[in-house]
């Protein structure tokens, strides 16, 4: 089995059951792309409700994470046991054999010497069963020893920080399935203590430019959304998916930082064509990003814990910036 094949086994049990959060954010965007599609909303409410629900989703993407992956746990991980074999079943034979007694009709019809025959044979027979039964079970062996293998090697490379292998561990756990769904790209660049991340972000494609409630009359109200409204939401939604991207990374790797910057498509008015330009950029130290209360924060406010460039105003959005290097820890109380 390969190192990938070892991460897939890590999680096959993990990604049976979807995280809340991302069956949240895989629907939210699912309705929202469906509402755009239909210019007549039957039930008004519904649509109310759904957009409420995306909106928010757009600005609490940080707040859900994966479990930390233990990996010197797994390392302590002991191998499965050798099977033993077992001769149960010829037992049960031999039992049913050495205590055979004929009964009245047995020997009425005479038919003793041959249910005394069948039941000898059945002993052969059992043994087989017994057989076959410790070799299925001498597989099983095999397969779970050659899977602890793989997961004690994927472990110690991970822990020696080889950086060659984290690609295929962001890959199989697979912890950005609903940012992706929402609309947003991420790239890496591993290093063996931190990583870089590139996270391109398309506002059209993303953040809604309209605003609907439930008039009086009961029908549907659009309207078009304030440029300071919408350039708050799209930052919220920015910053909130740099944060997870920081946690989720520092949830399945043992770096010590996590570079995030993003990135959009820009007019650039020197040269007149649209660009991916970097519109914030964030350094995430591991101490201070597990020191922060993602449940009660404003994912924009946040930034402020952070070596970052972001320039940003309520009329104008985003403006670009330069990308930012690693930053040393700053100091920050764990919560109690």
């Amino acid at each position: 089995m390969s190192l990938r094949g070892a991460v897939r086994v890590i999680t096959t049990t993990a990604r049976r059951v979807e995280r809340s959060q991302q069956r949240r954010a895989r629907l939210a965007a699912r309705q929202y792309k469906e509402f755009q599609k239909h210019q007549a909303i039957v039930d008004a409410a519904q649509a109310v409700a759904e957009y409420n629900e995306y909106v928010s989703v757009l600005k609490t993407v940080h707040c859900d994470c994966s479990d930390v992956v233990d990996w010197a746990a797994m390392q302590q991980e002991a191998p499965p046991v050798m099977p033993v074999r077992t001769d149960e079943q010829e037992r049960s034979a031999q039992a049913k054999f050495d205590t055979y007694q004929p009964s009245f009709l047995d020997k009425l019809f005479r038919s003793g010497p041959k249910k005394s025959q069948r039941l000898q044979e059945a002993i052969g027979q059992a043994k087989q069963q017994d057989d076959q039964l410790f070799r299925d079970k001498q597989a099983e062996y095999n397969r779970q020893h050659e899977e602890w293998q793989d997961r004690q090697e994927l472990a110690r490379q991970v822990l020696a920080k080889n950086s060659d292998v984290y690609g295929q561990v962001i890959e199989a756990f697979a912890p950005f399935e609903d940012i992706a769904e929402l609309g947003s790209r991420l790239e890496f660049t591993f290093t063996s203590d931190h990583i870089e991340v590139d996270l391109l972000v398309n506002a059209t494609d993303v953040v809604p430019d309209f605003t609907v409630s439930q008039l009086a009359s009961g029908k549907l109200s659009r309207k078009p959304l304030s440029a300071s409204k919408f350039n708050e939401l799209y930052q919220d939604y920015v910053c909130s998916c740099l944060l997870r991207i920081g946690r989720e990374v520092q949830a399945h790797l043992p770096v010590s930082q996590v570079v995030v910057h993003a990135l959009a498509r820009n007019l650039n008015t020197a040269t007149g064509l649209v660009e991916k330009q970097v519109i914030l950029s964030v350094a995430m130290p591991r101490f201070t990003l597990d020191g922060i209360n993602m449940m009660a924060i404003d994912p924009s406010d946040s930034m402020r814990n952070f070596n970052h460039t972001m320039k940003f105003t309520k009329t104008g959005g985003f403006s670009p910036v330069e990308r930012v290097g690693l930053a040393a820890p700053i100091p920050f109380p764990k919560r109690r």
